[in-house]
């Protein structure tokens, strides 16, 4: 008997892990201590780029960790092309300070658009078994860059670039 209880319960736990928990509008949280603490994150994004490909840089991530938890951070970055398309591009290198791409598509001012997805990892430890519960919150901010006609390369992008080179 306890033993189909168990089996209950853990078709109840992988069907409530579906998919509806990594949509980005699904960031809403019982805790609001992990959704209210402000500038969590600090970038270095070029404030001027030429035409084409550059990056930038998560250089700082201010959340008060747990012990024994894990966190991941990614960069989902919405880039206009040349051609209008907006593509949707995820970064991510297993670290807390992952660098992202941003595309000068046309000269003029224009906004970025940045999500940093956050990963809380919290073991859970029940009996004998155990579990990982992961809490995914997203985080949006809007970048504004000037893209220049020509070869331009800004000090924070020569800097950003010289850290990709050491790593």
């Amino acid at each position: 008997m306890k033993n189909i209880f168990n089996l209950i319960l853990l078709l109840f736990f992988l069907v409530s892990c579906g998919q509806k928990g990594n949509e980005p509008n699904d960031s809403k949280l019982a805790n609001p201590a992990l959704t209210n603490q402000t500038d969590l994150f600090e970038f270095k994004v070029p404030d001027t780029i030429s035409l084409g490909k550059h990056i930038g840089r998560l250089t700082k991530y201010k959340r008060n960790k747990k012990p024994n938890y894990d966190y991941l951070l990614s960069a989902v970055v919405r880039n206009q092309y040349e051609n209008s398309e907006i593509k949707t591009d995820t970064f991510s290198n297993g670290t807390l300070n992952p660098f992202f791409g941003i595309n000068g598509f046309k000269t003029g001012t224009h906004k970025i658009e940045l999500v940093i997805e956050e990963q809380i990892i919290e073991p859970y430890i029940k009996e004998k078994d155990s579990l990982l519960g992961i809490t995914k919150l997203y985080h949006e901010y809007d970048v504004r860059i000037t893209v220049i006609d020509g070869d331009y390369i800004s000090d924070v992008e020569k800097e950003l670039l010289a850290e990709l080179k050491n790593k």
